[in-house]
């Protein structure tokens, strides 16, 4: 699925992208090549005057400058007195013969109107400029001048040779094209690349939850189990029905505190989770906990220890409820990797502005390499899997209600073996109200 949304996200982000940097390229060079041609044709028109206003005032050209002109300037000039050439063979040779262009020419000449007939009703007739193309690829600017005599007319034929400059124009637009081509190729890869990584966080989270609904299904499934076989066990030996309805009972609590869990994860991954914030005492909080959990620990066996400082604790800003569901969970899990004639550790200090509860253990520890996955859903160690007294949730929930509330909940090693996790949450500002 990712991938074809990849193929065709980059195919969307690559044609809008490409469309925008070809029609960017084409208004470059179409500019470029107005520039050039306008240039060009300035320059022509200067020469085309120069040789125009000569052939006006004087009577005779001499060969050597005729010559002189054409070659300095890749021209070709031609001169005509009553239709009758002047005496002069050309010195610049272009590729296409003089006379196909000079026939071109004067068909250009006579499109806009410059002929014999109206050279004798009117003034000096002039004509734009114009281009005219050879038969072997080349390209020629024209401009053509009629002037009426006292014996008929002269006219004069000027080209010139910008052959070099169309194939330079040719070559820019092989450049712009490859250049076109190359750009969009890279869009290509780095759409793919930066479509890829944008998918990445959705393809982990589509993983995450993949994992996390088998894992719930699997979990659901081992009570309902358990429940179905009960139930068939009631009908079929009537006898053993109290046994079996205690079964049921006890398996639909853990179904009902498997779906809890399940809620409050779903509630902060929809970011809908409600806090009832306030300024509480810190001491008094932890004592609260304490007397709960004192008579839980006698009856296994376990020492509670609470350690609290001389000095005065700060207030925290929280959700009370909150903060006493992540210290149960903490010294739930505690209990649970405590053996009986053990001991647990529950102290509070102040750490710059934090105020910090400690859950210290003195079991046989985590492995380094199952710390970092100890916060994970459904992450369970072998003890609790084959007491199945837990889903691997507590500690996941823990750590999004310390998030939810700006704290941080980390994991050590207890000095002599066991586990130490430490709550640490913001202390009060004054400006907050309880």
């Amino acid at each position: 699925m990712f991938q074809n949304l990849q193929k065709k996200l980059t195919f969307l982000y690559t044609l809008t992208t490409g469309a925008i940097l070809t029609v960017i390229l084409i208004i470059c060079f179409f500019y470029m090549k107005s520039s050039m041609e306008a240039r060009y044709k300035a320059q022509f028109s200067s020469v085309f005057l120069n040789i125009s206003n000569r052939f006006q005032t004087e009577a005779f050209f001499t060969d050597s400058w005729l010559s002189q002109m054409e070659m300095d300037n890749s021209l070709l000039i031609h001169i005509e007195e009553n239709d009758t050439p002047l005496f002069f063979r050309g010195a610049f040779q272009p590729e296409t013969s003089r006379e196909t262009l000079l026939k071109k020419a004067r068909k250009k000449a006579v499109k806009e109107g410059i002929t014999s007939q109206k050279a004798a009703l009117s003034s000096p007739l002039q004509s734009s400029v114009f281009t005219v193309k050879g038969t072997q690829g080349d390209s020629y600017l024209g401009m053509c001048f009629l002037v009426s005599t006292t014996f008929g007319y002269k006219s004069l034929f000027v080209l010139q040779d910008i052959t070099a400059f169309s194939r330079q124009l040719l070559w820019q637009g092989v450049f712009f094209l490859f250049t076109g081509l190359s750009g969009i190729f890279l869009l290509y890869l780095a759409s793919w690349r930066t479509v890829g990584k944008t998918l990445l966080p959705l393809k982990e989270n589509q993983k995450k939850q993949a994992e996390f609904i088998a894992a719930a299904s699997h979990e659901l499934r081992s009570p309902l189990a358990v429940i179905q076989a009960s139930a068939s066990a009631v009908r079929t030996s009537p006898e053993n029905t109290d046994f079996m309805l205690i079964n049921i009972e006890k398996e639909c609590t853990r179904m009902g505190n498997l779906i809890k869990d399940l809620l409050i994860l779903a509630a902060s991954d929809s970011k809908k989770w409600h806090l009832t914030l306030g300024n509480h005492d810190s001491d008094t909080l932890l004592l609260d906990v304490y007397e709960t959990f004192e008579p839980v620990c006698r009856h296994n066996g376990i020492t509670l220890n609470l350690m609290l400082p001389d000095m005065e604790l700060p207030r925290i800003h929280c959700d009370k409820s909150r903060v006493i569901q992540i210290l149960t969970i903490l010294l739930d899990n505690a209990i649970t990797y405590t053996l009986p004639d053990g001991m647990i550790d529950l102290e509070i200090f102040i750490k710059k502005r934090n105020v910090c509860y400690l859950v210290a253990d003195h079991g046989n520890g985590i492995p380094d390499e199952e710390k970092e996955r100890i916060f994970d859903r459904f992450y369970q160690s072998d003890k609790s899997r084959k007491e199945k007294e837990h889903f691997g949730l507590g500690l996941s929930i823990a750590r999004e209600l310390t998030e939810l509330q700006k704290g941080k909940l980390t994991l050590t090693d207890t000095p002599g073996g066991g586990c130490t996790f430490c709550l640490m949450l913001p202390a009060a500002e004054e400006g907050n109200v309880t």
